[in-house]
């Protein structure tokens, strides 16, 4: 007897060993908004307090910007306890899941905003309310709002668009829930989405049973699009459990700034062979480029972007004096008169490039990208040739603006570039010459350090 009392003991004490990890961390007041990416999932329930439960793991998870609280890990068993009359903001992204569970006393203001194929539904048993003062839904990109329980407010304003469908089982308008006692309830939709406010009541009163804004095209195609968000899902889901784990391409504008060193030559591809003649250059660190991109397509381990960009070059020539001769045949560079005091001469360039890039892998670790470079030749006072004069124990500088006029006004480079992070390296070759027809061909190439 005592030893079964002691076995019984003993696999008492183990259970909680046994149990999944279990970490319980505070949502601060200044939390206004939480947002959900990367296929996270996330359970709301009423609470004393506003606290997140995360299960499987013993560590803080979320990123804090701002008042937000951004939510990533996606493998995670997450619930959110909601104080009452909570104001709090809800933001579904890239796949992720919102749901409210349970009977909910009113929360001051509800705000959600589902994209990009997210969802978000409330349920719970017979009975069970979500309530708040303030509602506000906006649903688009094949994303969906769907409540099986009654949504009671005060005020309300809901839209859905591209696809997406707002869906109540019931609705109920609720004087003592609206601010000065005034009721105000509006619905919207646009390109093939549609809205079902259910058993729609106000105060228990029934209005009617079901209504829908949309006509039966457009259900059909909000129906069409929620069946496409399903299968998008599903295929990602495949995909991503035959790939690790890779953070998602930031939302944000950034900067590339690539420097380093460049020559040319006379062929597509061969710039680090450089040229023969008055023509040919060192290779030298004078390359400088500089752009703005802005996300056109951010998905896990993949971006495209677009962007304005500036590239300065200064190439400086092995031939201390060089002229542009233009009754040559092709035109091209020549080295001036034999014995000239010419210390060195330099060719200067200026492009204005839209950068089209495509970025692949992880942000925040290895990552690599392609990018198209079409760009304007800008010709001014700081381009064209630059010779430095050695003049009685001096130096005169000579500024040469001939060969302007026969740069190529248009310009089409390719860059590989493989970073780590924010720093890398990148190589570059220009698919048309520098120069205009009739004139030698220069295919410029550059590599160096790009950030």
């Amino acid at each position: 007897m005592k030893h079964t009392v002691l076995l019984a003991l003993m696999a008492t004490a183990a259970l909680p060993l046994s149990a999944s990890a279990q970490y319980t961390q505070p949502v601060p007041d200044r939390v206004r908004e939480i947002r959900l990416e990367d296929y996270a999932q996330l359970t709301v329930k009423q609470g004393p307090e506003t606290r997140l439960q995360v299960d499987g793991e013993n560590k803080q998870v979320g990123k804090m910007k701002g008042s937000t609280l951004v939510i990533d890990e996606g493998d995670l068993e997450m619930t959110l306890y909601l104080a009452p009359g909570r104001h709090m903001n809800f933001n579904t992204q890239d796949f992720s899941r919102l749901n409210f569970d349970g009977d909910f006393a009113p929360l001051d203001s509800l705000v959600i905003h589902a994209e990009d194929y997210s969802k978000f539904s409330f349920s719970g048993q017979e009975g069970d309310t979500l309530r708040a003062r303030t509602l506000k839904v906006r649903c688009e990109d094949f994303s969906r709002f769907s409540a099986t329980n009654c949504v009671q407010y005060g005020s309300g304003d809901q839209s859905a668009s591209d696809y997406s469908s707002i869906d109540h089982a019931a609705t109920d308008l609720n004087h003592h829930m609206a601010a000065g006692d005034t009721l105000h309830n509006s619905y919207s939709n646009s390109d093939f989405a549609y809205i079902n406010s259910g058993r729609y009541t106000i105060d228990g009163v029934l209005q009617h049973e079901r209504e829908e804004v949309a006509d039966d095209a457009v259900k059909a195609m909000a129906r069409i699009g929620n069946y496409a968000s399903d299968f998008a899902r599903t295929a990602k889901e495949a995909t991503q459990k035959k790939t690790s784990k890779r953070n998602r391409h930031p939302r944000k504008t950034d900067l590339d700034l690539a420097f380093g060193w460049h020559n040319w030559g006379s062929e597509l591809g061969s710039g680090f062979s450089g040229v023969e003649g008055a023509a040919a250059v060192n290779t030298n660190f004078h390359n400088i480029q500089l752009a703005v991109n802005i996300p056109v397509i951010n998905v896990r381990g993949f971006a495209f972007k677009a962007g304005l960009g500036f590239d300065w070059d200064r190439y400086n020539f092995i031939t201390p004096e060089v002229f542009f001769d233009a009754a040559a045949n092709p035109m091209t560079f020549a080295a001036g008169t034999a014995g000239s005091a010419v210390a060195t001469s330099r060719l200067k360039t200026r492009h204005v490039v839209v950068p089209l890039k495509f970025e692949f892998g992880n942000r925040d670790k290895w990552h690599f990208s392609l990018t198209a470079l079409p760009g304007l030749n800008w010709s001014g006072n700081n381009t064209g040739l630059r010779r430095k004069v050695e003049v009685m124990g001096g130096t005169n500088k000579e500024k040469d603006y001939s060969v302007n006029r026969y740069f190529n006004p248009y310009s089409f480079d390719v860059r590989a570039a493989v970073q780590y992070k924010t720093i890398g390296l990148y190589v570059q070759t220009a698919t048309v010459p520098l120069l205009k027809d009739g004139c030698q061909e220069l295919y410029p190439v550059k590599f160096g350090i790009i950030l």
